[in-house]
């Protein structure tokens, strides 16, 4: 019996890792398809589908087999859980554009001239329609949004544009940041530890009272 307990204990530790490593991979799987869907499709749809995540993930939070394991997670299991999705909402906002910048980063500076100013987001935000003065024609991809820069018709800039057309323009400086790229990274080292720990069995304390016999004559 003495034998046999480490080698179960060692059992159910390698089990809640599997488990843990199970939920972080289907949360990185989530997020990915999310931010495809953001880059390639349209947001509102990658928003939509973002309310997957929370549901999937706190429903695999509630039927894991080792869902006792932790007392302090559990005890505020859907306090953790609302966190975790906050911080993947922020990982899908930061990986999307970290993502656009890559595909922008593989793609092409030219100049264009303004040709048009649009008003978009209810009046608060801008974007502009741009003509490429290499390419004779629109620069592919679409608008590009008003970053720190304020443009008008006529004015002659430089963007960088992917060439297929499968994300928007940008300025040169807002595709060299890397500042979106560190807080994706950041976030889902934040989700995967949270995942690691919620699956942690706290060891006894060594100053629990022992039950000591005495021994009468």
């Amino acid at each position: 019996m003495t034998a046999a307990q480490p080698v179960q204990g060692t059992r159910n530790g390698l089990r809640r890792l599997g488990g843990a490593l199970a939920l972080i991979a289907l949360s990185t799987v989530i997020l990915i398809g999310v931010m495809a869907l953001d880059v390639y499709v349209n947001s509102f749809l990658a928003t939509t589908a973002g309310f997957v995540y929370p549901v999937v993930m706190f429903l695999a939070l509630v039927i894991r087999r080792d869902a006792d394991c932790n007392p302090a997670f559990q005890k505020r299991m859907f306090g953790w859980g609302a966190g975790i999705a906050a911080v993947a909402f922020a990982a899908y906002l930061s990986g999307s554009v970290a993502w656009t910048n890559a595909i922008l980063g593989s793609g092409r500076t030219v100049q264009a001239v303004v040709l048009k100013e649009k008003v978009t987001d209810r009046g608060s935000g801008r974007a502009y329609t741009l003509a490429s003065t290499e390419l004779a024609d629109e620069v592919p991809g679409g608008d590009l949004d008003e970053g720190s820069a304020r443009f008008k018709p006529g004015d002659v800039i430089t963007v960088r544009m992917d060439p297929a057309g499968r994300v928007a323009p940008k300025l040169p400086g807002e595709v060299g940041s890397t500042g979106y790229l560190l807080v994706f990274l950041g976030c889902n080292v934040l989700i995967d530890g949270i995942l690691l720990w919620s699956v942690h069995r706290p060891k006894p304390s060594q100053d629990s009272p022992t039950l000591v016999t005495q021994v009468t004559p």
